[in-house]
C-alpha cells in the first residue's frame, strides 16, 4: 500500500463503501457523489458508527472545496436517518477514518484547480478497495497511514537516518537542481506573481455584486414611423428639393394609452384563479414603462462611467420580475398588433387625407397620387406591425482591474444604499490589506 496517493471523490467513495465498523469523514465540504455514498452508510448506524464533520458555510462552495448539492443531500440524508452532522468553520483538511485505516489528504479547491485522478470509476460496495496500491501517485495530495504512521513517513521518502533505499521512496526520487531552480526565478520575473490575493480581494464584489445589461427594444409602438416620400407629401416643393425632403407620420401615437388584456402577475409570479387559470389585467404602454421603471430602481444600482450593479442574492427575484414584464409586453404588443390590423385602413385612410389636404392648401398644380401614399403607407405600417419587441438581459462578473479602481469603489460606495453597504461588508480592508502587502514587498 502507497503512502502518498492521489485523492479525488472515486478515492474517498472507495474506502466509504468498504467500511465495516467506524467512518470519521473530516473535510471542507463534500461533493455530490461522495455525499451519496457516505449518506447511503447512514442508515446501517446500528451496525455502523458514523461521524462527519465539515464546514457549512457558503465560501466553502464558492471556493470548490464541495458543492451546494453535495451539502444539501448529506443534509438530507443525515435528517432522514437523524445523525447529526458536526460544524467547524474554517476547516480545510481532510480526514477519512475507515476502520483501521486512516486517509489524510488536502481537499482541492475547485474553482482554481482539478483534483488529481485515482483512479477511473470507484469500486463497487462488494470489492475490495484498491485505489492506493498504485507505486507512486502523479500527483499526491494525501496520505494512507497505517499503525506506525512515523516509520512509514520515513520509510516512503527515504529520509535520513532510516536505512531506506532512495530508490524505493515513493515520492522524492530526483534531486532539486541549481538549473531547475534558475529556470523557476527566471519565468517569475518575466511573469512575476500578483502581490494580491486576487480571491480574497473580489470574492465580496464576484460573490455579491454582478453588473447587468438590461435592454428593451421596440416595445413602444407607438412611437413608431411611418415615412413618406418627399414627392409624395410635400408636392409645393420645387425640382430636386422634392428628392431630398423626407416626412414621418407618427401614425400609431393614439394606441399609447390602449389598454390590452394580458396574463397578470403577482411579485414575478403568474396569478391564478381558484380553478388555477390565468387571471388578466389590462396594461398599456404608458403602464409598462412605469412597471419597467419600477424593476430597475427596485433592483439595480447606477455606477457612472462603469454601469449597472445588481445585488446577486436579488438576481432570482429580479429575472423572476423581468421574466413577467417580457410575458406582458409581448402578449401588449400582440394585441396592439391585431388592433392595428383591424384598424389599417382607418389608419391609412386618415393618414392619406391630411397628407391630400396638406397639399390642397399648398397651392401645388400637381397634386399626390392618393394610391401611390396608400400603397406607401400600407408597406410601412405592415413593417412596422411585424416587428415584435425584443428584451436583451446579460450579466456580466466584476473584473480584478475594476475592483483596483479608486472612482469604481467610490462610486459602489455612494450607489449602494445603507442596508445593501451593511450586507457588501467593510470590503475596502482587503485593499488596504493589499496596498500593505504591495509596500512590504517593494
Amino acid at each position: 500500500m502507497s503512502t502518498f496517493c492521489a485523492i479525488d471523490d472515486n478515492a474517498l467513495i472507495g474506502l466509504i463503501r468498504s467500511a465495516q465498523k467506524r467512518i470519521v469523514f473530516i473535510a471542507p465540504g463534500l461533493h455530490k457523489t461522495v455525499a451519496e455514498a457516505l449518506g447511503k452508510r447512514f442508515a446501517e448506524v446500528d451496525k455502523l458508527d458514523v461521524t462527519v464533520v465539515i464546514d457549512p458555510d457558503e465560501e466553502v462552495c464558492r471556493i470548490g472545496y464541495g458543492e451546494e448539492a453535495g451539502l444539501r443531500l448529506v443534509n438530507e440524508y443525515a435528517s432522514q436517518n437523524f445523525i447529526g452532522l458536526r460544524a467547524q468553520p474554517g476547516l480545510r483538511v481532510g480526514v477519512l477514518l475507515v476502520d483501521e485505516q486512516t486517509l489524510i489528504w488536502s481537499p482541492t479547491p475547485r474553482s482554481v484547480e482539478a483534483p488529481p485522478c485515482s483512479a477511473e470509476a470507484p469500486p463497487s460496495s462488494s470489492e475490495q478497495a484498491s485505489l492506493f496500491t498504485a507505486p507512486q501517485a502523479p500527483s499526491p495530495n494525501g496520505l494512507m497511514l497505517g499503525s506506525n504512521p512515523a516509520q512509514q513517513l520515513a520509510k516512503a521518502v527515504a529520509a535520513e537516518g532510516s536505512n531506506s533505499n532512495l530508490m524505493d521512496t515513493e515520492i522524492g526520487k530526483h534531486a532539486v537542481t541549481p538549473d531547475q531552480v534558475q529556470q523557476t526565478l527566471e519565468e517569475l520575473k518575466k511573469n512575476p506573481p500578483i502581490d494580491v490575493d486576487l480571491a480574497r480581494v473580489t470574492r465580496v464584489f464576484s460573490t455579491k455584486l454582478q453588473f447587468v445589461e438590461f435592454e428593451v427594444k421596440g416595445a413602444k409602438l407607438s412611437t413608431t414611423q411611418l415615412s413618406v416620400p418627399g414627392k409624395l407629401l410635400n408636392a409645393d416643393a420645387k425640382g430636386e428639393l422634392q428628392h431630398l425632403i423626407q416626412s414621418r407620420l407618427r401614425a400609431f401615437a393614439d394606441l399609447k394609452g390602449e389598454e390590452i388584456e394580458v396574463p397578470a402577475y403577482v411579485n414575478g409570479k403568474a396569478a391564478l384563479d381558484t380553478e388555477q387559470k390565468p387571471i388578466l389585467e389590462k396594461v398599456s404602454e404608458a403602464s409598462l414603462q412605469r412597471l419597467r421603471n419600477d424593476i430597475e430602481k427596485r433592483y439595480l444600482y447606477d455606477i457612472t462611467g462603469f454601469g449597472r450593479l445588481i445585488a446577486k442574492d436579488e438576481k432570482s427575484d429580479f429575472e423572476a420580475r423581468v421574466n413577467a414584464y417580457k410575458a406582458q409586453v409581448l402578449a401588449h404588443s400582440e394585441g396592439l398588433r391585431k388592433l392595428i390590423e383591424q384598424q389599417a385602413n382607418q389608419i391609412i385612410d386618415e393618414a392619406v387625407d391630411l397628407v391630400m389636404a396638406r397639399a390642397e392648401r399648398s397651392g401645388a398644380g400637381n397634386l399626390p397620387n392618393p394610391d401611390q401614399i396608400r400603397e406607401v403607407l400600407h408597406e410601412g405600417l405592415m413593417k412596422a406591425k411585424a416587428d415584435t419587441p425584443t428584451i436583451k438581459l446579460v450579466f456580466k462578473d466584476v473584473t480584478y482591474e475594476q475592483t483596483q479602481n479608486k472612482d469604481f469603489r467610490l462610486r459602489v460606495e455612494k450607489a449602494l444604499p445603507p442596508p445593501k453597504r451593511k450586507q457588501l461588508g467593510n470590503w475596502s480592508e482587503h485593499f488596504e490589506a493589499a496596498r500593505e502587502s504591495e509596500q512590504a514587498s517593494a
